[in-house]
């Protein structure tokens, strides 16, 4: 792997090699491994991407990490955020610490002290002191000290301090502070009709 010099007008079309931006402004790159620093980037397409500090337009790579840092909209298997926020997110496997988004699409999602908009998900979504106004996900969700506007899930696991205002859920284990529970929840068939159409709305917009 070589590095890659860059200038602040630059568009970097490497296939190979590693690219390293610190305090300057880039376009568009590609590389196999893009490491972006007190920077600002148009979009990056990478094996791996690490943005510290800085901020990027698109991101799309196999691995992607935050840290400090923003970015407009970031598709990859792993995505991992610490301390940073993205306004839309598709990833096999999202964990989000101290940072928040808008929506995401995930296979699993992990939250520790976060904030999100809505959470579309074919797998667990775990929310630790976070708190989301939409999850939808085929599979479980465990709460630990959070709360959800929103929630449809196959089960749900609760530690203390946890709520939803609407909640559909095949099983439910643990205290859950919930307005409306299954029974109740189909009364209200229609305005999360219009919650779901509104997510699905989102998501094709973003995506």
């Amino acid at each position: 792997m070589t590095d890659a010099e860059v200038t602040p007008t630059d568009v970097t079309p490497a296939k190979e090699g590693e690219i390293k931006v610190r305090g300057q402004e880039i376009n568009n790159i590609q590389a196999d491994s893009v490491t972006v620093q007190y920077a600002t980037t148009g979009d990056i397409q990478a094996k791996t991407v690490i943005v510290s500090q800085a901020g990027a337009n698109n991101i799309e790579a196999e691995t992607v990490e935050l840290r400090q840092a923003g970015a407009q909209s970031v598709q990859g298997n792993t995505v991992n955020v610490r301390q940073g926020g993205m306004v839309q997110a598709k990833a096999e496997k999202l964990t989000v610490v101290q940072g928040g988004f808008v929506f995401a699409e995930a296979g699993e999602s992990n939250l520790t002290a976060s904030t999100a908009g809505a959470i579309l998900a074919g797998g667990q979504v775990t929310l630790d002191q976070s708190a989301a106004k939409a999850i939808l996900t085929r599979g479980d969700v465990t709460m630990d000290q959070s709360g959800t506007g929103v929630l449809v899930a196959r089960q749900v696991r609760t530690g203390d301090n946890s709520g939803a205002i609407i909640m559909l859920a095949g099983r439910v284990d643990g205290d859950v502070n919930s307005v409306f529970g299954p029974v109740a929840g189909a009364a209200f068939g229609a305005a999360f009709a219009a919650v779901l159409a509104l997510i699905l709305w989102l998501r094709r917009r973003l995506f």
